[in-house]
């Protein structure tokens, strides 16, 4: 079985990498090789490029799933004794998304914004604690925050 480059090896994560360490790789891999840091050089902006291609991949579920199937359906084809036949990469032909997914989408992403515009209550519907003990608990954060912050006091 052949293993193959793939956009995990391009994060430099495993393949089984949970979202928060494809997000934390793809974060310090784009600060490390951002053109602005290496002085606009072309082999940062071809770097960067391919962070930010394996990144839109592995953060969707969907496409992520699919690049899975890619990879063992390409990884359980045997080997040519010539070694790997290389192609030229052409985007592929898709479909629109399906209406409902996509209305899906627009609902989902206006409860998100409800509830960065209603984080307060959407916190006490959340965790169903008393409006006395909400104010408390954001305190105290914000009072460690602004330790951390500006050094302790």
């Amino acid at each position: 079985m052949a293993r193959i480059h793939t956009h995990y090896d391009n994060l430099k994560v495993a393949r089984d990498a949970p979202p928060e360490v494809i997000r934390a790789a793809y974060k310090t891999l784009s600060q490390k090789y951002h053109p602005d840091r290496n002085g606009n050089s072309p082999e940062a902006v071809r770097v960067i490029q391919i962070l930010n291609s394996a990144y839109a991949v592995l953060s969707d579920p969907v496409k992520r799933r699919e690049h899975d199937e890619w990879i063992a359906r390409n990884e359980a084809r045997p080997m040519t004794d010539s070694g790997p036949q290389f192609r030229e990469c052409t985007v592929e032909q898709r479909q629109p998304p399906h209406p409902q997914s996509h209305q899906k989408e627009r609902v989902r992403r206006s409860l998100r914004r409800h509830r960065r515009k209603h984080a307060f209550a959407y916190f006490l519907d959340r965790y169903e604690v008393s409006a006395q003990k909400a104010v408390h608990k954001l305190l105290m954060a914000l009072d460690n925050f602004s330790r951390k912050l500006f050094g302790k006091t």
